[in-house]
């Protein structure tokens, strides 16, 4: 509107100064571009979205795409500001020829162009919005990925040991072997189930971890031993599944364990609401086979998890482990 109210006022008619203030009194004349202006900048509008399709982040638009885009804009608007011209000077019959008909076709070329580009800024908007959005899922699937495959390699070294020791129980204890199994199984059964969950209970895990204290203390008799402390008030508080087989079986894996120099392993809640492994410093000759993921696998799960990481601590007499406790929902 005030473009063509200042159109009115700033052009050069050729006639007597009454002339001209009659000229600016012509409220239909304002009316009547206005009106014109609105409809070329509707149906710049409109072939500007149906060629780019601004709301379609996903849709992309190449640079031919672009150009002819612009061009069909630049020709709707000349044809359009044309048409009108033509219709004005057949309806009021004023000559709209010379510098008044050149102002008003680069006043309506003008428009056309800031349409243009305000369509072209809403389509990278959303452009970037979509591929912003699709790049997160992707690194959500991803570290989904990435989790459930290091947690899978949890399962065969621990798989490996127990089924031998079930083996070698077999043949000296028969009795023995039917409980250890039964102790197996659950533990098996609770490391699969656990596949489908990111986190389980703290009591979940103390239940599972005690079937599989069993089976490490029928390896190993009483060259191993366990002091567990678990403050009722974090039990129900949330962890990754087989965080308790993990760090044990690493402590084993890295320490002497034998009748003479004994491995004792602490278990205990902190008041900070964080679970704490802790071993001797015993280090073994030779280390038993393993996947070499351990400690690493365990951090990994919790930076995929909520972004924390673990804290270890280590001196010359013993290895702590400490691992956040996630509140529960």
């Amino acid at each position: 509107m005030l473009i063509h109210f200042n159109a009115i006022f700033t052009q050069v008619v050729p006639a007597s100064f009454d002339t001209i203030i009659d000229y600016r009194e012509k409220n239909s004349y304002v009316l009547a571009n206005i009106i014109t202006t609105t409809v070329i900048t509707f149906c710049v509008f409109a072939v500007s979205s149906l060629m780019l399709k601004p709301l379609n982040g996903l849709f992309k638009v190449n640079i031919s795409r672009f150009l002819l885009t612009f061009l069909l804009t630049m020709v709707s608007a000349l044809l359009l500001s044309e048409l009108f011209f033509n219709l004005n000077h057949l309806i009021t019959g004023e000559d709209n020829t010379g510098k008044n008909h050149l102002l008003f076709f680069i006043k309506d070329i003008f428009i056309s162009f800031i349409v243009l580009l305000s369509v072209y800024i809403l389509k990278t908007f959303n452009e970037k919005k979509a591929i912003d959005s699709d790049n997160q899922r992707l690194k959500y699937e991803n570290l989904q990925a990435q989790y459930h495959s290091l947690k899978n390699q949890i399962s065969p070294h621990f798989l490996f040991n127990s089924l031998t020791a079930l083996k070698e129980l077999i043949d000296t204890d028969p009795e023995i072997s039917r409980k250890y199994l039964s102790h197996l199984s659950h533990v098996l059964r609770y490391t699969l189930t656990s596949y489908d969950h990111r986190t389980v209970s703290l009591s979940d895990e103390m239940i599972a971890l005690h079937s599989y204290l069993f089976l490490f203390q029928m390896r190993f008799g009483e060259s191993l031993n366990f002091e567990i402390s678990i403050d009722d008030q974090f039990k129900s508080f949330r962890l990754p599944p087989l965080v308790l087989q993990t760090l044990i079986e690493n402590a084993v894996k890295h320490n002497e364990v034998s009748r003479r120099s004994p491995l004792i392993i602490r278990v205990h809640t902190t008041t900070g609401g964080g679970l704490e492994v802790v071993n001797e410093l015993k280090p073994r000759l030779t280390t038993e086979y393993g996947t070499g993921i351990g400690l690493a696998n365990l951090s990994q799960q919790y930076k995929l998890l909520n972004g924390e990481n673990i804290k270890i601590t280590r001196d010359q007499n013993e290895f702590k482990v400490e691992v956040p406790l996630l509140k529960p929902e």
